[in-house]
């Protein structure tokens, strides 16, 4: 079902202070998979990640008066899946059970650095399909402010990283590609979903996500005897903040400010993991990643620049 284009407003400081916890919050991330994946499957991570953060969800909708819309329509041939139940079902499998099943999966062949810099294409593909099917501007400052940010992010994790992109295996890499490419089709497909209330599509987006991944774990072996506490509890950290409440979050900030803002976050969240790398174990920062802060600082400002040197502001259709 077609819907009308939304264009993005400016950037306001709320929306930055919105994108500010979701880099914050997926910084954290890294290290509850690393945790988790210690002694409990892949899969298992994934899959309960998702339900965790799918329930968090639910009573957060529930105790906030909303609810889903029904799953069955009424159409004039009959009875059919409610077009949002379509929309939510179809952006569940692209933005959480393909990528959280990929990332896993990769990370066990290639090096996190090198997966990290692959979390960089997500924004310049998020650019070129806004443009094309979300009515997202994509002007020459836009286009050089993200190849900065990119070109930061691969400064911030060090020449070392890119050499070992040819010893690592080339399936596992364009396995994370395309993840990238899920995970920017995500967020222009929230962008263009008919209008829902941010907590319902939310929810109802993480529990399909769930329910659609659940039969992967009739697959492997549980190994509960092997379960660590620590594991465990990382896994309910990783549905309540960087699943649940970020699911939540970044709806909102697709809705208010577009999808290619929403996506400066993946520049971002490399340099969160490696300040919190320094204040919290005491990680030693070097000339290259202050020098990354500036190029990735510098690329996040042109691209919300216009030549004048404010803001853009365009219209927005109210949801």
């Amino acid at each position: 079902m077609a819907t009308d284009v939304k264009f993005p407003a400016d950037a306001t400081l709320c929306d930055w202070a919105l994108l500010g916890l979701v880099v914050a919050l997926g910084g954290f991330s890294f290290a509850m998979i690393r945790s988790a994946v210690e002694t409990i499957p892949p899969a298992v991570v994934t899959v309960g990640r998702l339900w965790i953060g799918g329930i968090f969800l639910y009573g957060v909708m529930i105790q906030a008066g909303r609810r889903l819309p029904p799953f069955f329509a009424a159409t004039e041939k009959g009875r059919s899946v409610h077009v949002e139940w379509r929309w939510m079902i179809a952006i569940s499998i692209v933005g959480y059970v393909a990528p959280f099943f990929i990332f896993p999966w990769a990370q066990q062949y290639i090096d996190s650095g090198l997966a990290g810099i692959y979390m960089a294409f997500m924004p310049i593909w998020t650019v070129g399909l806004a443009y094309f099917f979300a009515g997202e501007s994509l002007g020459p400052r836009k286009v050089i402010g993200f190849l900065l940010g990119f070109a930061g992010v691969i400064i911030l994790m060090g020449p070392e990283v890119i050499s070992n992109a040819g010893d690592a295996s080339i399936v596992a890499q364009l396995a994370l590609l395309a993840a990238t490419v899920c995970y920017a089709t995500y967020a222009v497909m929230t962008r263009r979903a008919p209008p829902m209330r941010p907590r319902a599509f939310a929810a109802g987006t993480l529990l399909s996500a769930a329910i659609i991944s659940t039969p992967a774990l009739f697959l492997i072996d549980l190994n509960v005897g092997e379960w660590s506490l620590l594991s465990f509890f990382s896994i309910i950290g990783l549905g309540l903040g960087p699943t649940g409440l970020v699911g939540i979050l970044l709806i909102i900030v697709i809705q208010r400010a577009g999808a290619g803002f929403m996506s400066l976050g993946n520049y971002l969240v490399p340099l969160w993991a490696v300040a919190a790398g320094a204040l919290i174990f005491n990680e030693r920062l070097n000339v290259s990643a202050f020098a990354a802060l500036a190029i990735i600082l510098i690329g996040v400002a042109v691209s919300q620049r216009s030549p004048n040197g404010k803001m853009k502001r365009t219209d927005q259709t109210k949801s």
